[in-house]
């Protein structure tokens, strides 16, 4: 089967205040092991947490696509005809959409250390668990508009 083109494509990596964060923990961490066991295994520990702790960040970072086969959000799924509708929501509508009187059943794939907007996608398909997905994202009207032109014949 061949692979269409993907209309959008995001991979939601941390912004720099969260680099600056790790960087800022490894830091600390190689200074105390440093002050206890000596400046060599400081670095050597400071060292090792900044790239386990930059390696985990990169890897939890979930990619958000849009093709023909549908929305792809991290290893989840769902078909474009399982899609009907799709809405741009701002960083408030997001805490009102996850805050105490939320739907459990929602799919959700937020990183708001990533970005403070997002999607809500509407799904159509009566079998499925999920009524809807709420996705992070940093252009959510093109993510949209992106959705909203693979639902078109």
């Amino acid at each position: 089967m061949e692979r269409l083109p993907a209309r959008h494509r995001e991979r939601l990596i941390p912004r720099w205040w969260v680099w600056t964060l790790l960087a800022g923990m490894a830091a600390m961490l190689g200074s105390a092991y440093g002050a206890a066991l000596g400046v060599g295994v400081g670095w050597l520990v400071g060292f090792g947490c900044l790239v386990m702790l930059g390696s985990l960040a990169w890897v939890t970072s979930p990619t958000i696509r849009v093709d023909g086969d549908g929305l792809h959000a991290a290893r989840a799924v769902l078909p474009v005809t399982c899609i009907s509708g799709v809405r741009a929501v701002s960083s408030g509508e997001i805490r009102d959409l996850r805050g105490p009187g939320a739907d459990g059943r929602v799919f959700v794939t937020l990183r708001p250390w990533a970005a403070t907007s997002g999607v809500l996608v509407s799904v159509a398909d009566p079998m499925d668990p999920h009524p809807a997905w709420l996705l992070s994202t940093r252009h959510p009207e093109k993510l949209a508009a992106a959705l909203t032109a693979t639902m078109a014949p």
